[in-house]
């Protein structure tokens, strides 16, 4: 029997995990709300524990995890950045950037691979492949950064755009019929994206990398129930840095 997985909020993606993690022999240990973490560390030594909260919860959540599990430590959620984990004396932390969605009722959607880095990146390409979703491993810390800005702008620019055009607006009618939007969209995000991370980052390549994940599912909508909060957390974190995104504090004029 390989060691124990602790997955830590066991919502539709931490179902996922857990039921790919039980594929491959791993037995699984749910963090709900109720579990006393205390109590679990006291008896377990884990392979790693897999965050999979929401991204309003991510920073309470690390700070729950015990120092005996801070040198394992993974996360998946969308808008994450190395300024989310350094704070937290984490250990070379495993991090993939999903790139599948699983709504209630229904099956996993892949749009592309995802790419994953750290400790534990073998196990869980591995275990998703028991289930068919696809995964890989990057080289280094910089590709890590690279592919967690092309989530975020993936993510932002479609929720944030979506808001401003016609309901149930798809990634192909954002990026066919709302070019300009997406593009002035899409630079607002980069520039909150470059001070969050404190590096620059190739904006045509970013661009071409958003455009081969809208090609992975050209039905996929812009805007999800969490894009009004999205869109008023990215310009708080903006507001903070004292940085102008006139297209985003345009589109919060006309709909917040």
């Amino acid at each position: 029997m390989k060691k124990p997985i602790i997955v830590l909020g066991i919502g539709e993606l931490g179902s996922v995990f857990a039921r790919a993690f039980l594929k491959n022999n791993h037995p699984v240990y749910p963090i709900t709300r109720t579990t006393d973490i205390d109590e679990l560390r006291t008896f377990i030594d884990p392979e790693f524990i897999l965050i999979c909260t929401g991204e309003a919860d991510l920073q309470s959540a690390l700070k729950s995890i015990p120092n005996e599990w801070k040198d394992r430590v993974a996360m998946m959620q969308n808008e994450l950045l190395p300024r989310d984990w350094t704070a937290h004396n984490l250990t070379n932390p495993t991090i993939i950037s999903v790139w599948f969605e699983k709504k209630k009722g229904t099956d996993s959607k892949v749009l592309i691979s995802s790419p994953t880095y750290g400790k534990k990146a073998q196990i869980l390409v591995d275990a998703l492949a028991l289930i068919d979703i696809p995964a890989h491993i990057l080289t280094s810390p910089d590709e890590l950064l690279f592919e967690l800005v092309l989530k975020n702008l993936y993510i932002l620019t479609t929720n944030i755009a979506g808001i401003s055009i016609e309901p149930n607006a798809t990634v192909d009618t954002l990026h066919n019929q709302h070019l300009t939007l997406m593009r002035n969209v899409s630079n607002d995000i980069l520039t909150l994206q470059t001070q969050l991370a404190k590096q620059t980052f190739d904006a045509q390549k970013l661009e071409q990398g958003m455009i081969k994940a809208f090609q992975g599912d050209l039905t996929h909508q812009c805007m999800g129930r969490s894009a009004p909060a999205r869109l008023k957390r990215t310009l708080e974190l903006a507001k903070s840095f004292n940085l102008s995104l006139p297209t985003l504090e345009d589109i919060a004029g006309q709909t917040l």
